[in-house]
């Protein structure tokens, strides 16, 4: 039995005690009200008489390994409610009276001791804690029997701190402002001795001996990337909006020629993003986990009340919680609930142990701290991240850590609106160049020695000649380009390739680095095609037009392209697409081809909170080749050599919150839980630049993942176009056909390449990832950590009589058949094109295996009803 003892219990207190106390509780002993009441006076005149004889414990608690000081230890006398918690330093300080003799300390992931107290006068007593990383899985349950949920009384109160969830969120404030001191560091675990000793890192072993072995027991740890920031952060509730102002900023550096340096701190907020201990789902390596406090929580967790606590705050219950199921995406940890009928958390120390399905890590933990208001709720003060990855289990992989402290809250003060106005988050003019002696002062967590060599070295390394052989040959293996001089050549997996047109086809290319300019950016290729014997090539340039990198957020820029090449009808034009090595493997015949004569003018301006506006002049001349042609569908049935266009097109593009890896003008999007839009016209102007048609083209797309809690996160794609005019199949919308074994995102998987062509469509698909919630629960097949993966496909469409050809309109033409005459192309009728998917990812950690079926138009020439496709992707 725990019992909580309050003095002067409100109407919400005292049930909650009562819930604690009542019925089948942990021992299942029934205690009535007028015993519970008999019990509180008792224990407050025990109190009252000690109160004459206390004496005053202090002291610091340390890691036994490492020595350093542990936050957050649970310091309680024993068989009493008395007690207190270490500082972030481990230091305490508690008045006690007589009433007992010996002294608990317990913290999550240390095993708890028990000492004998001082007799008389005040006295320091120092303790050592030693780490027991499986403490959470040892929570041992007083009584017998199966757990359950109801009369539980630790169910019981994380469903009042559940339902008391908006009264202690930053959310209720309409205005409110704090400073945030944010630190966060990437470091190699246990780096090979051999390492040390090799020849290659001769030149720069001194950075190589720079291992801090004290912050993670057993590990000796190699920063590779620190950055700090010093920012006062605004919120606003109506309308929603949110501002953070870098006020200082310092971060380590590589060379800019071999390493993004700001893909590198893109990727460490991507994977290290803010933790709210009271939301539904919190996501972690971008992959959500049921959060201990979601509504849904008592269905996956199980709760136990461990301790009780009374400090100068109050009283406070310790709540410890497993995962039902160790392999779903759960955590396991502690959090300190107040019961000043605000059911707060001030303490929170929660981990994910490596029974969870993820890849690459071992371990994580949080622990956060929380502060309190003068209203007396708990805000957070202090949060502090932890993650270990390996490739196996063993001590060599990576490390990473991010530390924020937060302070100075201001809920009275209402922010000028002006002070939300441009980008969501800016810095200070020279927050770059603040002197050594601010960050002293302003450090609220002082760097370690290791930490501060880490900075030293760095400054070091830009020059170091080895280091940067190093990089080089670091660059070609993560970029697929090789720096030679200030041009790259590459990509790699576009030199060769292989398709029934060209057969063999060689390509060399390659783009300019920042070592020539960072305001100008050029990107060319030069292919040959071995049996069509026919000369490829592309051009590209882009110039900044607001003094910043070409490309860098918010852009600004205008880029010009010219293209001739062959690919097959659907598939974009552009620098890197079409002929890489990948695609050399089809399971079908390719007989049907375009050579593209393509010339394109861009102008690209970005806005606030990554709103994208793009207009182009564009002209293409189409070629048919191999088995394609263009025969009119009027009279005579002329066959034509070409089709010319000429167009004017706006693009506008919204992603909220968007985050993304960048080289010069190329976007890797890091997929968040906002949507993204996209709105395209294209307008053909007839007789322009010797166009043979006019046309007005309409589309518009949707993208969205949707995080599903337990039910792993599905992704969502929606769009619609319409194309104004009288038009051949060729300026018609034709759906991208993946002819290839290996998976496309965004392709059809068993379409054959121009089956289907429209004017108007409306298109939908949704790849749902259920990230083992099911094959997690089977034995012995949840030790491998397969993912469950369901996709399905739609595309309805229809071509107006004007298009058909079968009407003889001017202009257009006849549909594509085979060498037989039966007909490959067509329009669709009645029915949507239909796909679906089954299939396992995270096959060693690498693999991805899909068993696709066709739903619909089973009849086509060649369709295929089933296939296998296969994919390879490194992912958490």
């Amino acid at each position: 039995m725990y019992l909580v003892v309050v003095y002067k219990k409100t109407e919400e207190q005292q049930s909650v005690v009562m819930a604690m106390t009542k019925g089948k509780g942990i021992k299942g002993i029934a205690i009535r009200q007028f015993a519970l009441e008999t019990v509180l006076l008792f224990i407050f005149l025990v109190n009252g008489f000690g109160a004459f004889a206390q004496l005053t414990i202090r002291g610091r608690v340390t890691d036994a390994s490492t020595g350093e000081g542990i936050s957050g230890v649970s310091v309680v006398l024993r068989d009493t409610d008395i007690g207190t918690s270490t500082d972030r330093a481990g230091f305490y300080s508690l008045f006690i009276p007589h009433v007992s003799r010996s002294i608990t300390f317990d913290a999550l992931g240390y095993k708890a001791l028990v000492t004998q107290l001082p007799q008389t006068g005040d006295q320091t007593l120092n303790v050592q804690l030693e780490e027991n990383i499986h403490a959470l899985d040892e929570v041992m349950v007083e009584g017998k029997g199966r757990y359950r949920n109801r009369d539980n009384p630790a169910v019981a109160l994380i469903r009042q701190v559940i339902q008391h969830k908006p009264l202690n969120r930053l959310a209720r404030y309409d205005y409110v402002s704090f400073q945030r001191y944010e630190k966060v560091m990437l470091a190699v675990s246990n780096p090979p001795k051999g390492l040390l000793n090799s020849g290659i890192t001769r030149g720069y072993r001194f950075a190589l001996e720079n291992t801090d072995t004290t912050l993670v027991p057993g590990k000796a740890l190699l920063p590779v990337f620190l950055e700090e920031h010093v920012a006062r952060q605004y919120l606003r509730a109506f309308p929603k909006a949110a501002k953070t102002l870098v006020t200082a900023h310092r971060k380590t550096e590589l060379d800019p020629r071999y390493v993004n340096n700001r893909n590198i701190e893109a990727y460490m907020e991507y994977i290290h993003g803010d933790v709210d201990i009271y939301d539904d789902n919190i996501l972690i390596l971008n992959k959500p986990f049921l959060g201990p406090t979601a509504e849904s929580a008592p269905l996956f967790y199980k709760y136990y009340i461990t301790d009780t606590l009374s400090t100068g705050e109050g009283t406070f219950i310790e709540l410890t919680f497993v995962p039902r199921n160790r392999e779903d995406r759960l955590f396991a940890g502690k959090l300190q609930v107040t019961l000043d009928g605000n059911y707060g958390i001030r303490q929170a120390d929660i981990r994910i142990g490596h029974e969870a399905n993820l890849n690459w890590v071992t371990d994580v933990t949080i622990s956060q701290r929380f502060n309190r208001q003068g209203n007396g709720i708990y805000l957070l003060g202090h949060s502090d991240m932890r993650i270990h990855f390996g490739l196996t289990g063993g001590k060599r992989g990576a490390f990473g850590q991010r530390t924020l402290v937060y302070g100075d809250y201001d809920t009275q003060q209402q922010t000028p609106d002006r002070v939300f106005d441009g980008q969501p988050a800016s810095m200070v003019a020279g927050a770059d160049l603040v002197p050594d002696r601010y960050w002293k002062e302003n450090r609220p967590v002082p760097l370690t020695s290791v930490e501060a060599n880490t900075y030293t070295n760095f400054d070091s390394l830009r020059n170091n000649r080895a280091f940067k052989r190093t990089l080089d040959w670091g660059s070609v293996l993560l970029s697929s380009f090789k720096r030679a001089g200030p041009v790259e050549i590459g990509p790699v997996e576009y030199m060769y390739s292989y398709n029934e047109l060209e057969g063999s086809r060689v390509r060399i290319g390659g783009r300019t680095s920042p070592l020539l300019s960072d305001k100008i950016y050029g990107e060319a290729y030069a292919a040959y095609g071995f049996r069509d014997e026919r000369v490829k090539f592309y051009l590209g340039t882009a110039y900044t037009l607001n003094g910043r990198p070409v490309a860098a957020y918010p852009a600004h820029y205008i880029q010009a392209t010219y293209q001739q090449d062959a690919r097959e009808p659907g598939q974009r034009l552009g620098f890197r697409n079409g002929d890489s090595f990948v695609r050399s493997f089809r399971r079908d015949d390719q007989d049907k081809w375009l050579y593209n004569k393509a010339m394109r003018l861009n102008h690209v301006i970005e806005f606030g909170n990554h709103f994208m506006l793009q207009t182009h002049v564009a002209t293409l001349r189409q070629t048919p080749a191999a088995q394609l042609h263009f025969i009119s569908a009027g009279p005579g049935a002329d066959t034509l050599r070409g089709l010319q266009t000429a167009e004017w097109g706006l693009s506008l593009r919204w992603a909220p919150h968007e985050a993304f890896l960048q080289r010069n003008v190329e976007r890797t999007p890091m997929i968040n839980k906002f949507p993204v839009f996209n709105l395209r016209y294209n307008m053909g102007v007839k007789g322009l630049l010797g166009s043979d048609y006019g046309y007005h083209a309409l589309r518009f797309d949707v993208f969205k993942r949707v995080f599903l809690s337990q039910l792993g996160f599905a992704d969502v794609n929606m769009g619609a176009g319409y194309i104004f005019g009288t038009l051949p199949f060729p300026l018609l919308d034709i759906p991208n056909a993946n002819q290839t074994y290996v998976l496309s995102p965004d392709a059809y998987s068993l379409m054959e390449d121009l089956e289907f062509v429209s004017d108007q469509y409306v298109k939908f698909s949704i790849e749902h990832r259920l990230n083992g919630f099911i094959l997690n629960k089977i034995p012995l097949i949840k030790r491998l950590k397969l993912r469950e993966i369901i996709s399905f496909r739609l595309l309805y469409g229809n071509v107006r009589p004007e298009n058909r050809p079968e009407n003889g309109g001017t202009g257009v033409f006849r549909l594509p058949t085979d060498l037989h005459g039966n007909p490959t192309t067509f329009t669709l009728g009645q029915k949507p094109y239909m796909e679906t998917a089954f299939g396992l990812e995270n096959i060693l950690n690498v693999f991805r295996i899909e068993y696709v079926t066709r739903l619909s138009y089973l009849g086509h020439l060649g369709a295929d009803r089933n296939g296998i496709r296969i994919g390879a992707s490194l992912s958490f």
